[in-house]
């Protein structure tokens, strides 16, 4: 069963919700001072196929910390319509990396532990990069099945802020909620043929891909970019985006 963007939404909250007035139960008293934790981002598994990002955050000073992180993910499966004579070979290779930091500053005035512990606010930097290879297939005049590759890459560069609570569970375990983490992000797609389809323009190839990946992401679905897509299947899209995510970890 494919999960919609909706149904993650809605599990995501639920869960915070659950997590943030079930909390007092899980809490031993004021944590002990571990400096360091290692954690595995949950929602990114639901997001993408293959998906394994890792973060470390390290207290700085006082109620402000440094979180980094970096993953290896695949970008889903895309279904595009072509032709009666033309269609997408079931064989796919697929990689991609993700890596990003932010700054925390928790909110001393109104948690009751210092950090990590408790609402935070924090400016964030992220990079996601995906690449695609497959095989168009498509038969021709003479009944003759030939087959093209086509090679895709879609980058998301982001520079937002975040707004987020943890809780810390037996001193030793967190779960990382960023609750609301509006961004200026910028999107690049590049799309490639390295051959024809008769009967079929290479940038109409080029707009039915790139219209299905910007449809995984809501919000910029009817953004187009002022420069259009150009001959060698390139198009850039500055729009506001949005980071949500929960992780789970371990503090040592």
């Amino acid at each position: 069963m494919k999960i919609t963007t909706t149904q993650l939404r809605r599990a995501f909250f639920f869960m915070a919700f659950f997590l943030f007035f079930s909390a007092p139960v899980f809490s031993q008293g004021a944590s002990k001072d571990f400096k360091n934790s290692v954690k595995f981002n949950v929602t990114n598994t639901l997001l993408y196929d293959n998906s394994y990002q890792f973060s470390y955050e390290r207290i700085i000073k006082e109620n402000q910390s440094l979180n980094v992180f970096v993953g290896y993910q695949e970008f889903p499966l895309i279904t595009v319509d072509l032709s009666d004579d033309a269609s997408f070979s079931k064989n796919s290779s697929r990689d991609g990396f993700s890596v990003g930091a932010d700054y925390r500053f928790y909110l001393g005035s109104i948690n009751k532990f210092k950090g990590p512990r408790g609402v935070y606010l924090a400016p964030f930097v992220s990079f996601f990069q995906f690449g695609t290879d497959r095989d168009i297939n498509y038969t021709d005049s003479n009944n003759t099945v030939n087959t093209v590759n086509l090679s895709s890459k879609f980058n998301l560069t982001n520079i937002g802020g975040e707004l987020g609570y943890q809780f810390v569970l037996w001193d030793r375990f967190v779960v990382d909620c960023v609750l609301f983490g509006p961004s200026l992000t910028h999107y690049k797609f590049n799309a490639k043929l390295d051959g024809s389809i008769p009967g079929i323009e290479d940038n109409e190839v080029y707009q039915k891909v790139i219209q299905a990946i910007k449809d995984k992401f809501p919000g910029i679905e009817g953004v187009t970019g002022d420069e259009g897509i150009e001959k060698k299947g390139v198009q850039s899209i500055t729009a506001v985006g949005f980071r949500y995510n929960i992780s789970i970890g371990y503090r040592f």
